[in-house]
């Protein structure tokens, strides 16, 4: 979509050189009502100062180059604390954490996983999980993996 497009480049150059990365931008009717969000993230995490400064940041900008025909809502947040890992570089950066991955066919008798990123070689993801009080850990292939997030250890 070119409006997504426009804004990702636009957030880009705004946080270049900052503390702030650019994590994604959607632009989606809800009901009848456009949202254009905005999700930056910084390490550490987002603080609602950073959000506030960023949404200011950003509605002065999208103002200025007057890009959305539409009238919608500006959201400027953080990706959240368990937020989904999209490519191989995200997942090797989150090596040590703890993460959720459902995949597309058993490994190891199962589908679904709650356990520790230990590694990720080439594109095997290896994680520690527990079944039934017991640890293990499975090499699970990139391919076969239909989901992969952070996730939240209680």
């Amino acid at each position: 979509m070119r409006i997504v497009e426009e804004v990702k480049v636009l957030a880009q150059k705004k946080v270049e050189n900052t503390e702030y990365t650019l994590y994604d931008v959607e632009y989606v009717k809800e009901g009848t009502e456009y949202f254009l969000r905005i999700y930056f993230d910084k390490i550490g995490g987002l603080t609602l100062d950073d959000c506030v400064h960023l949404s200011e940041l950003m509605a002065e900008e999208l103002d200025k180059k007057d890009l959305i025909e539409d009238k919608y809502y500006l959201e400027v947040s953080s990706p959240g604390i368990e937020r989904e890992l999209r490519n191989l570089e995200e997942i090797k950066d989150s090596e040590g954490k703890y993460v959720y991955i459902k995949t597309y066919e058993k490994v190891d008798n199962e589908k679904e996983f709650y356990g520790d990123l230990i590694s990720v070689e080439n594109e095997n993801i290896v994680i520690d999980y527990k079944v039934k009080g017991r640890s293990k850990k499975s090499t699970i292939d990139y391919k076969k993996i239909a989901k992969i997030r952070l996730a939240v250890k209680f």
